[in-house]
């Protein structure tokens, strides 16, 4: 990152999900800060916020949520003394049955934040950049558009789920400028999509080809796909013979290749671009001269 010249570090702090016990959103996954791994930059916080929880949640609990919320945040953000927080970010692929709720828990947290002089922003999907009068517009202070996950992941013929250009192409063909400023988000993980007489049931995280050529468990059908030989457990998931694997991964001209196409769309005059995510694989497979290179482009 200092390489890089980046100034801002984007750490989810929690998910929130729905406890069909409890009949309650409750915080998952919660952050174990350490400040030395972020000395020097800005860290925002950032939740995400399943749509489980939004259907099932009631009208006049939205309030109340959005002060839980914030109250988790700077309680974890209480672990570093030091920390001082600017912008709080939320994640969410809302839909037309949870955009009521969403935008209202969105207001009842920006108004919250602003007396804390903390900015708002949330993720954006590609669809609801290109069709805003169809999706709404958050209520928030910017976005940042998750260039990625456009592809049908569900179905075995798909030639890469996480960036795919031909599938973008649709949404940027006569794109305008969003009603509220937007950064861009470019993928840098990898997955492998397992599928089981036909139909997706797992995704596995950097999984890596190495990892499967090198087995006499999998079997190369095709190129970035695997057919499972014999029963194994692969990351703690047991798959049976005939259970097949595709490989998913972003090569650096599959980036290049979307700048070029993205960079002539309106942006804000000063745009930030993140990386998604940051952890010792990516650092590995991507050098830091070509993500300066992608940065440029634009």
């Amino acid at each position: 990152m200092k390489q890089l010249g980046a100034r801002r570090l984007y750490a989810k702090f929690f998910d929130v999900g729905w406890d069909p016990e409890l009949q309650a959103p409750v915080p998952l996954a919660q952050v174990e800060l350490a400040p030395e791994t972020y000395a020097g930059l800005e860290l925002v916080p950032t939740i995400f916020i399943t749509n489980r929880t939004l259907e099932r949640l009631p009208p006049d609990q939205v309030p109340g949520l959005a002060e839980k919320i914030q109250d988790k945040i700077f309680s974890l953000a209480a672990q570093d003394s030091s920390l001082h927080i600017r912008e709080v970010q939320l994640d969410c692929d809302w839909t037309a049955g949870t955009r009521e709720a969403y935008f209202g828990l969105l207001e009842n947290l920006k108004e919250k934040l602003e007396a804390r002089h903390v900015r708002l922003s949330a993720t954006i999907r590609l669809h609801q950049a290109r069709f805003p009068e169809r999706t709404g517009v958050p209520p928030v202070d910017r976005g940042i558009l998750m260039f990625y996950n456009m592809g049908q992941v569900q179905q075995w013929e798909e030639p890469n789920s996480i960036l795919n250009l031909e599938a973008a192409e649709p949404y940027l063909d006569g794109y305008e400028a969003y009603p509220i400023p937007l950064g861009l988000a470019l993928p840098l993980f990898r997955w492998g999509v397992i599928f089981r007489d036909g139909e997706m049931i797992k995704l596995v995280n950097n999984l890596s080809e190495e990892r499967l050529a090198q087995s006499p468990k999998f079997k190369n059908i095709s190129p970035g796909r695997y057919e499972v030989v014999e029963g194994t457990f692969l990351e703690g998931h047991y798959l049976y013979p005939g259970d097949r694997i595709r490989l998913e991964a972003i090569a650096p001209e599959q980036l290049f290749a979307a700048a070029d196409r993205l960079r002539r769309l309106p942006w804000p005059d000063t745009l930030e671009v993140v990386f998604y995510h940051l952890d010792s694989v990516v650092v590995e497979r991507y050098q830091v001269a070509l993500l300066d290179s992608l940065v440029k482009r634009f």
